[in-house]
């Protein structure tokens, strides 16, 4: 049988359903890894495990080639931003689907994107300076209009996005940034922050696929987020209920921007706002997007996005076609302050309400929470499925408020 290789993977469960769905359709997973003790239901899972440092591609390929032949490996890929670099190495030595390694370095780096991107058609192109070095902000403070949005070029999950309204908030979220040196995955961080202009508006997620060069607006994803000044998202709804004005209006700047970047094989996904009827580009993201959206889509049109990835890597093009028509939506659990758990509230008298899919809490009595800043702080969700898209925000809006999880604040006293 031939090897599909993993390297590494995301932590909330795709990965290792990605390597099930790997023996589904006829491959040997093989999932190389740095730390496999990092992966919940990894042991349980039918297949080859090698450990080496992913860090390292020098290592990566020399695991390969001592392992196997070139002709038994049909594709490689992965479901972690952190190494879809990894993945454009590796498919170019062994002659596989993959995308080019120069696309996929603009993808991961958010700075490259912005450069990249300017004066692009129907793409709407912000103020921003890229800093490598906290004196390198005087050189900039008097172009820097509030508020704005200071950033990490190179990391994930909103981690460390925020929102500042001074030159002072400016100064100590790049010193934070510039302060760490190296990610969750321990691989050095880019040292670079990337400073820009804050765009108001809804935010969709552009759900894209592509084999051979030839590019497929899949559905339009809306996103809620969280309050200021960080940006949690805390729910989807997919598709979106948007107007055929805007639906023109982001496929010729989505279309603009996947030409500009060179996109050619498998799934990606932009976030992007609307702005002076162009496309303003959120971020960019070399992978199925997160928050269990792959998931809405699988309940609301039965296409298994995480399936057809795999063919794609494998040179089988990707079947999209649309069995059914629902909404689907998740609510996310959000920690609103830090304690200690003293109760979780009101999840199994909602799992049987019609139209629930899924409730989820990653969290329990005695535990610490943290007021979440980021996609990681997140302890649980609630999916739904309607016919109708307003039925289907009531019915998330409800089970949400049937939720509590209470918190004994840190230094409280009984």
């Amino acid at each position: 049988m031939k090897k599909l290789l993993f390297i590494e993977a995301n932590t909330t469960g795709t990965g290792m359903l990605a390597i099930s769905k790997a023996k589904e359709i006829g491959f040997s997973p093989v999932f190389i890894t740095n730390n496999p003790r990092r992966y919940i239901g990894l042991e349980e899972m039918e297949c080859t495990v090698l450990e080496c440092d992913t860090n390292n591609i020098d290592v990566v390929r020399e695991m390969i080639r001592s392992q196997f032949e070139v002709f038994e490996v049909s594709g490689v890929t992965t479901t972690s931003e952190f190494y879809i670099e990894t993945v454009a190495v590796i498919a170019k030595d062994l002659g596989l689907v993959g995308n080019p390694l120069d696309t996929v370095k603009n993808c991961r780096d958010k700075a490259r994107m912005r450069s990249l991107l300017q004066n692009v058609p129907h793409v709407y192109s912000p103020w921003f300076h890229s800093i490598a070095a906290v004196n390198d902000l005087e050189g900039i403070q008097d172009h820097i209009v509030f508020p704005c949005v200071v950033k990490p070029v190179d990391d994930s999950g909103s981690n460390n996005v925020l929102k500042c309204y001074s030159y002072e908030e400016v100064q100590l979220q790049v010193e934070k940034i510039l302060s760490k040196t190296h990610n969750v995955r321990s691989q050095r961080n880019i040292k670079n922050v990337l400073i820009e202009e804050y765009v108001e508006g809804q935010e969709y997620s552009v759900e894209i696929f592509s084999y051979n060069g030839k590019s497929h607006i899949f559905g339009i994803t809306q996103k809620s987020v969280g309050q200021e000044p960080y940006f949690v998202e805390e729910g989807h709804i997919f598709p979106a209920v948007i107007p055929k004005d805007l639906q023109l209006i982001v496929k010729k700047g989505i279309t603009s921007i996947l030409n500009k970047v060179n996109w050619q094989n498998g799934p990606c996904h932009l976030e992007v706002k609307i702005k002076e009827d162009n496309v303003f580009l959120v971020e960019f993201n070399g992978r199925l997007a997160g928050g269990m959206i792959p998931e809405l889509i699988r309940y609301a049109t039965q296409v298994d996005l995480l399936k057809e990835q795999l063919k794609t890597v494998t040179g089988t093009a990707p079947n999209l076609d649309k069995v059914s028509s629902l909404y689907a939506g998740i609510r996310f659990i959000v920690p609103t302050n830090e304690g200690e758990i003293t109760n979780v509230l009101g999840f199994e008298q909602i799992k049987d309400m019609l139209g629930i899919k899924e409730v989820k809490c990653r969290t329990v009595i005695g535990e610490t929470v943290q007021k979440a800043q980021n996609a990681y702080g997140r302890v649980g969700h609630v999916i739904a499925t309607s016919e109708n898209s307003v039925e289907l925000q009531s019915l998330l809006e409800k089970c949400i408020n049937s939720l509590n999880i209470e918190v004994k604040e840190c230094g409280a006293i009984d």
